[in-house]
């Protein structure tokens, strides 16, 4: 546990490690759902080498080297990974603050056992992904001070005091920066003529997750931790997926957020409905109290595609290896 409330950064970076017949199943959806790429799944996708650098090890650089007034921004560095292999391809003692953490779990697993043993209640954390090698330490510092005018201090649409915030980037915003063209496929037919197949459609903009969130301990938090219901949030990423897309408009129509269910449909969403549905149905499903709940979706501007560009498959690492050599 830190003896001190200064901020403190985490960098996801576990995988998945399922058995055969678990693999064959998702390899098929992906395939579904991402007309044929390859995602990486069971494999360390983060140690992967980038220009002679493993993928997270950007990440890291980005995070250790960003700073406050001349001093580091963040008190310690907490990675999950595996240990073993981790340490041998990164020299952990280039970095004085960093801990390597063996991972073991989902995404909401190993918040959870962050959350309880190693951040203090009021303590401000920020995370990171270890596959969005484009961040850089400005990056780093520019969000955490758009956090900073947030966190504790604006409330949400239900005007709880928000103690969580989770990222996402706009079409146009990515569009204009991005190493990854190929997320920028358009649908040519249908009811969906002219709208990104890739993108969550709202009603005046597109979006993809923006690959950062932050938190400010706080007992509001502690249902949302202990139920590890980030993983509902973190599944939206994989939401074309059909199995987690049905899964999702399932618990919108068993707690009647029919509305919520045709904006889908649409690709229309409301962001006040959609958060407000979101929080529905988790109090039903989990019966839990989230009235002191108070999160905050925000829209990365500045650098978008710094943060939406990660690591899914073998296709966006060429791409990044592309770039990097130019």
């Amino acid at each position: 546990m830190a003896k001190e409330n200064k901020p403190i950064a985490l960098i996801l970076a576990g995988f998945d490690r399922p058995d055969r017949k678990t693999m064959i199943k998702r390899k098929k959806q992906i395939i579904e759902a991402y007309d044929g790429d390859s995602i990486y799944i069971g494999k360390n996708k983060f140690l992967q080498t980038l220009a002679g650098k493993p993928v997270i090890q950007y990440v890291l650089d980005a995070v250790y080297h960003a700073k406050k007034k001349g001093k580091p921004l963040y008190q310690n560095i907490y990675v999950y990974n595996d240990i073993q292999n981790f340490n041998d391809v990164i020299d952990t003692k280039k970095y004085k603050n960093l801990v390597v953490l063996q991972m073991k779990q989902s995404v909401g697993g190993h918040l959870k056992d962050f959350y309880y043993n190693y951040i203090n209640y009021g303590q401000r954390l920020d995370i990171f992904f270890g596959d969005t090698p484009r961040i850089t330490s400005q990056d780093v510092e520019w969000i955490h001070g758009e956090y900073d005018s947030i966190l504790g201090k604006a409330k949400d649409y239900r005007g709880a005091i928000v103690n969580l915030i989770y990222s996402i980037v706009e079409y146009q915003d990515v569009a204009k920066d991005t190493w990854l063209p190929h997320r920028l496929k358009v649908f040519k037919r249908g009811p969906h003529k002219g709208t990104h197949k890739y993108f969550v459609g709202f009603d005046t903009f597109e979006a993809r997750i923006g690959n950062s969130a932050a938190i400010r301990k706080d007992h509001s938090i502690d249902p949302i931790v202990e139920f590890q219901i980030i993983d509902f949030f973190y599944s939206l990423r994989k939401a074309l997926q059909p199995n987690i897309f049905s899964r999702i408009l399932y618990h919108l129509w068993k707690t009647k957020n029919f509305d919520v269910i045709r904006q889908v449909k649409q690709r229309c969403l409301q962001e006040e409905k959609f958060y407000n549905a979101a929080i529905d149905v988790i109090e039903r499903v989990y019966k839990i109290d989230l009235s002191r709940f108070g999160a905050y979706i925000y829209h990365i501007k500045k650098n978008a595609a710094h943060w939406e560009n990660d690591i899914d498959g073998p296709r966006d690492l060429k791409a990044f290896r592309a770039h990097m050599e130019k």
